[in-house]
């Protein structure tokens, strides 16, 4: 009777096991709808820390609208002010959820903008902030990309002490071979207590250990200050610090390949 028990107990066990798996908890896939219902429109024309050359716009159907189960968000060379900083030449869309979590899987499939100087991504930043201000409370990077290298992605993880001392770890520019602006594909960050691996297509190219820590003297255990929600921030910006001081005329815009980030679809998962 006892080896028959273990073996009952065995078998319930393996059975939990094998039925764990990613299950759906939040997705937006553009079908239409109000999007103020479900994500928050960050405004204006302050450079958002980055030197960056446009001003986001309120639901502007011009900036951002859904048709056909896409997303898209567009850059427009155009003036536009909000009335406490210097105007910009460009118009675009800064959007994020009014969800947050803590771990997760998290997927967007997207097509992205081609030309000098244009910054789509897919990104996350903490809900409450409880390290302290940029970088103490850290950055979560999913996808950025620079719209004059259309083959190149990157992720990136950011914290630290203070503006002038902070660090990074993440993938770097990968070159993946294809143009990201041509066809859609899936960006992907699974993110657990222990690491977080960025995907693009499901296939996992970069993997960071959360098992450390970060910025002795600033955090006090491992994997800080990646241990707290954080929310989605979706945004098409145009030139900025990302470009690394390379110049560039407002006028180049116009040999633009393609000036809209189009999204299919936002899931984020967690496992049960």
């Amino acid at each position: 009777m006892a080896r028959l028990s273990a073996v009952a107990i065995l078998a319930v066990c393996c059975i939990g096991i094998a039925t764990a798996d990613w299950v759906l908890e939040w997705e937006d896939n553009f079908d239409g709808g109000n999007l103020k219902d479900r994500w928050n429109f960050e405004l204006g024309c302050s450079g958002f820390g980055n030197n960056e050359l446009q001003c986001y716009t309120d639901n502007r159907q011009e900036n951002v609208r859904q048709q056909n189960g896409v997303l898209t968000i567009e850059a427009r060379r155009e003036w536009w002010g909000d009335g406490q900083n210097p105007d910009k030449p460009f118009t675009s869309t800064r959007m994020t959820t009014k969800a947050n979590w803590l771990h997760g899987k998290f997927e967007m499939r997207a097509r992205l903008p081609k030309g000098k100087h244009l910054w789509p991504a897919f990104w996350m930043m903490p809900s409450a902030s409880e390290y302290g201000g940029w970088p103490r409370s850290g950055e979560m990077d999913i996808m950025e990309y620079r719209g004059q290298r259309p083959t190149n992605v990157l992720g990136t993880l950011h914290f630290g002490a203070a503006w002038d001392q902070k660090g990074d770890v993440g993938t770097g520019e990968t070159n993946f071979g294809v143009d990201f602006s041509q066809d859609f594909h899936t960006f992907g960050f699974d993110w657990s207590p222990t690491q977080i691996q960025w995907l693009v297509d499901d296939r996992v190219y970069h993997t960071e250990s959360l098992e450390r820590n970060f910025w002795e003297g600033v955090y006090n255990r491992n994997g800080s200050p990646f241990d707290k929600n954080f929310f989605i921030i979706i945004n098409l910006a145009v030139g900025g610090n990302f470009f690394g001081g390379e110049p560039f005329d407002p006028i180049e815009a116009d040999g633009w390949a393609k000036n809209t980030y189009e999204i299919d679809f936002i899931r984020k998962w967690t496992w049960r």
